[in-house]
């Protein structure tokens, strides 16, 4: 008896699948759309040639150490988009890829006489269609809790209540009980921060069920040594990812508003942002906005930091931690992330959530920092070296053990 895994693209660069077979743990992985081994290396190839974004991606939905033979992709999944395609109006009623996997994911369990592991949204109709005594069921809970998280989103929404487009999505995450359903269901819960499983343990996961497995990075080449500050003119802060309401974008511009550094600037790369952010908080003096990048410009753009700020109400991990801290890049953020759990006061400083006069104050205090002792990016970038993929593989088969116990450790 193994484990059957389900998740759609390519969630967690396929690392929970990897792990169960390197293992010999995995019976299957059920995705969405996954390359065959022998078409993978013509695909890639033909995307280094062409350049084309398209190609780019589609030779990303494999893995090496992930064989074709153990993975499943979803022919539910497959009839769902053509019927869609055919009859527009059944996109309203099947306007996700989660109930047709999850369905999948039920019959090549009972083929294989498995035990499940899948991640939340995929795990709802499969941990529900049977009696709870049929199958061992683990959870992946990549982000906390639904409903915790919708009342930690809208309590901020009474300070702004000019970002009125996410109170309805809000409103229905606060209301939806799928995730507690699976939570209930789950004999194993598997986060990948301290704030996810504090989040399910405050809406009644026994501590006994949850397991803290943050994720990993790659091995990074060096980090090169800058200066202190003072001698390169200016602290340079930077944030990463969507603009967002969860992700603290208006905190931050007000931040940097209040605390009027004259010796710092602040880029943004934002692919998007939030219309109602963009219009009701502006760019200050001394702040960049890059909507797109390429890899090696935001290499680039890491290299020249001495603070990664992103400073999120809500975050299942936010990996985007881990990029900054293994280039060399102090972190500033929050609790309510995995940052706590990769860091320490060495590497980054935490503010409390929805607190801009409090990151206010740590933007002023770091640019102090750059322009007297600086940044260590040396031994920043070393202190997160054991946060490796390997390790998290390691600590997750642990965990899986637990679903198939008749298995050899």
């Amino acid at each position: 008896m193994g484990i059957v895994t389900a998740a759609a693209g390519r969630r967690d660069g396929y690392q929970i699948p990897v792990a169960l077979a390197e293992a010999g743990l995995l019976e299957c992985h059920v995705t969405d759309q996954y390359l065959p081994d022998w078409l993978h290396p013509l695909v890639a190839e033909s995307a280094k040639r062409s350049g084309a974004s398209s190609l780019s991606a589609l030779s990303r939905r494999h893995h090496p150490q992930l064989p074709s033979r153990r993975v499943h992709c979803s022919r539910r999944l497959l009839f769902t988009k053509l019927a869609q395609r055919f009859r527009p109006a059944l996109q309203a009623r099947w306007s996700d890829d989660q109930d047709p996997i999850s369905w999948s994911t039920l019959r090549v369990a009972k083929q294989y006489d498995a035990a499940l592991l899948l991640h939340m949204g995929y795990a709802h109709y499969a941990f529900m269609a049977e009696p709870r005594q049929r199958r061992r069921r683990g959870l992946v809970q990549y982000h906390p809790h639904i409903k915790e998280s919708a009342r930690i989103l809208q309590n901020d929404l009474k300070r702004y209540p000019a970002l009125s487009d996410a109170r309805e999505e809000l409103r229905i995450d606060a209301t939806d009980h799928s995730n507690q359903d699976e939570l209930e269901r789950a004999d194993l819960v598997i986060c990948n921060s301290s704030f996810t499983a504090s989040t399910c343990q405050r809406l009644g996961v026994e501590a006994q069920r949850l397991r803290v497995i943050p994720f990993g990075i790659n091995p990074q080449p060096s980090s090169p040594s800058y200066p202190p500050g003072h001698l390169k003119g200016a602290c340079r802060f930077l944030f990463v990812g969507s603009g967002l309401h969860r992700k603290g974008l208006h905190h931050l511009l007000e931040a940097w508003q209040q605390a009027r550094l004259r010796h710092s600037t602040l880029t943004l790369v934002c692919r998007q942002i939030d219309p109602q952010i963009r219009i009701n908080f502006s760019l200050s003096e001394g702040v960049e906005l890059l909507p797109v990048v390429s890899q090696m410009e935001l290499e680039k753009l890491y290299q020249m930091a001495d603070v990664f700020v992103m400073p999120s109400l809500v975050e299942g991990f936010g990996y985007v931690y881990l990029e900054a801290l293994a280039r060399g890049c102090f972190c500033l953020g929050t609790s309510n992330t995995g940052l706590p759990d990769v860091s320490d006061a060495r590497s980054a400083q935490l503010v409390p959530p929805a607190d801009p006069y409090a990151l206010a104050q740590a933007l002023q205090d770091l640019e102090t920092r750059a322009f007297t002792e600086g940044f260590d990016r040396q031994s920043i970038a070393a202190a997160v070296k054991p946060w490796s993929w390997k390790r998290f593989r390691q600590q997750l088969v642990t965990s899986a053990l637990e679903l198939v116990p008749e298995m050899p450790g």
